[in-house]
């Protein structure tokens, strides 16, 4: 069956959630290492605001730092994923990007509704592999200009065995400091590819409102996966 034959239930459940985001959620909570050397979370001290691979470095220590080696309830590590997720990555704006025309022909409260679902999927759908950490490395190689307030920070994921996949993170300057608009893990975008399958089941179920009503389910089915 191809993408285009399944129903929009489905096609949601077979989007960057089961691809590339499989791979990357295995490191979430890694330490974060400069080219050559493993850096401790000291090295990470400062803000984060006016260098993207300290940022990057950042959102990697916070995950392991405050979720993964916390002693804490499942329900609190939940809160703290969704608000680590909230401050390193630009939800409304990738939620925007992601439905485009759409998004723009929606009402307000649609927009509204549509933006609170889909920080819910991402931030469900990434905590679902939140757990599966099993002492990858974050290796941040490279930085490069991405437009007149962006940068791409360009790292490789390291796993015991020596085997190894590459993640870039795209991050756009706000008033606050960087803010992640984009995840490409192996060369799959994560922007895009939620764009290509919300425009394929708008397109199948006729309406906004049918994205709408997928997501809802696709919420609570993760919810329900994680007794939430």
């Amino acid at each position: 069956m191809t993408p285009t034959d399944q129903m929009p239930s489905d096609l949601l459940k077979t989007s960057f959630s089961r691809r590339a985001v499989m791979r990357l959620m295995t490191m979430l909570g890694v330490s974060a290492a400069l080219p050559g050397a493993l850096l401790s979370h000291g090295a990470f001290a400062q803000d984060g605001k006016g260098d993207a691979a300290v940022f990057v470095g950042n959102f990697a220590q916070r995950g392991i730092n405050d979720i993964l080696a916390a002693t804490i309830p499942n329900t609190e590590k939940q809160k703290r994923f969704r608000d680590m997720f909230v401050d390193y990555f630009d939800l409304p704006g990738i939620g925007r990007f992601v439905l485009t025309r759409y998004f723009r022909a929606a009402s307000p409260e649609e927009q509204q509704k549509f933006t609170q679902l889909f920080e819910d999927v991402v931030v469900y759908t990434w905590s679902r592999r939140f757990s599966e950490y099993n002492g990858q490395t974050l290796k941040v190689v490279s930085q490069q200009p991405d437009g007149n307030d962006g940068i791409i920070v360009k790292s490789t994921i390291v796993g015991r065995t020596g085997s190894s996949f590459n993640v870039d993170w795209r991050l756009r300057k706000r008033p606050e400091g960087f803010k992640v608009l984009d995840v490409i893990v192996g060369g799959v975008s994560m922007a895009i590819t939620y764009r290509q399958d919300y425009g394929t089941v708008i397109s199948q179920t006729g309406s906004f409102a049918g994205l709408l009503a997928q997501m809802e389910k696709q919420v609570e089915d993760l919810k329900k996966q994680q007794g939430a």
